[in-house]
């Protein structure tokens, strides 16, 4: 039976604890930017050099012709802002993943042949599985993996533009929510090969058959498509509308909705920060009211106190998986 008077600690105790425990908790983790002109770095292996471990290094779109040695345990993300993935083709070299627990994600990787065209990983030849073992084609690769990593949601041009010297995962380490063809699915998910010719029997955009790079390296979640067919939280920087706020001034969200088609807007927020007043259909001000016409959508929402917040908004049929349109706005609520 446990002592529970050993469980006891007073309170003098009790605070010092935590705050040894604050000492030794790791700081928060940094992000930075890198893209052509206007943020923290233009190039990526500066970014790198700069980066402690655990920081989260956002690439913006763009063609980057740099070779990299990622040596720090970094999540090196690449980011749609607008203008496509972003492209790893060095004009020389390659792509180094030389440390233990870095992730990489949201990248198209080309062949060395064709680093020249930012559309390189689109034409990759077909590749023999089984010759890619460790070192195969090293001399041609662009990715290289030395260490032990995590690479999933990338476009590859095809097996041949990897050289996995090391175990790596090639899937999410958990389950994503993503919308393929208007279904919103979950499920763990792989990378992208162009050369890839399996198949996807039940719809889903993953494949059935895993891709094989060799015994140690295989993507479980093959993508049937290129990431960009994908709607994905995080992987594209999309524009949403700025609302500022102030606490206990209500606003309001108008939409357009059509209810009498089955379709109707679900709201997703932050009870801490916002509390909605009501939700309401208003039918468009015409001279006469066709049956079946739209309207619009109201929300009111009460700001409790001040933060910054995001209000998700889904336009769909309750009895369906199938999405029709989705909104986000940005509040920013002061005193």
């Amino acid at each position: 039976m446990p002592d529970y008077k050993r469980l006891f600690i007073p309170a003098p105790a009790a605070l010092l604890g935590f705050l040894v425990l604050l000492l030794l908790l790791p700081p928060s983790a940094a992000e930075t930017r890198v893209c052509s002109e206007g943020c923290d770095y233009s190039a990526i292996q500066e970014a790198l050099d700069a980066a402690s471990p655990d920081d989260k290094i956002v690439v913006e779109s763009g063609l980057y012709r740099e070779s990299l040695i990622v040596g720090k345990r970094v999540n090196l993300h690449g980011l749609d802002t607008g203008e496509g993935k972003p492209v790893l083709a060095p004009e020389s070299g390659r792509v180094i993943l030389a440390a233990y627990g870095a992730v990489m994600r949201g990248f198209g990787i080309s062949v060395p042949s064709a680093s020249a065209s930012a559309s390189a990983f689109a034409s990759a030849p077909a590749f023999d599985s089984d010759s890619a073992g460790p070192g195969a084609d090293s001399e041609s690769c662009t990715l290289e993996v030395v260490l032990p990593a995590s690479i999933y949601l990338n476009d590859f041009a095809g097996k041949k533009s990897i050289c996995p010297e090391d175990a790596a995962s090639w899937n999410s380490s958990e389950g994503i929510n993503y919308q393929f063809k208007s279904r919103v699915l979950r499920s763990r998910l792989g990378n992208y090969w162009a050369d890839y010719n399996g198949t996807d029997e039940n719809g889903d955009g993953i494949g059935d058959q895993p891709v094989v790079l060799n015994d140690r390296n295989i993507d479980y979640y093959p993508l049937i498509l290129p990431v960009d067919s994908y709607r994905i939280p995080d992987e594209k920087e999309t524009k949403v509308e700025l609302i500022t706020a102030k606490v206990n001034e209500p606003f309001t969200i108008s939409l357009p909705a059509n209810p009498t088609t089955g379709y109707e807007w679900k709201v997703d927020y932050d009870y801490v920060l916002l509390k909605q007043e009501s939700a309401e259909f208003e039918r468009a001000s015409t001279e006469t009211v066709r049956v079946g016409a739209g309207g619009t959508s109201v929300f009111v929402f009460t700001p409790i106190k001040p933060g910054k917040t995001t209000i998700y908004f889904v336009y769909k049929r309750s009895w369906e998986n199938i999405v029709a349109d989705t909104r986000a706005f940005y509040v920013e609520i002061s005193a």
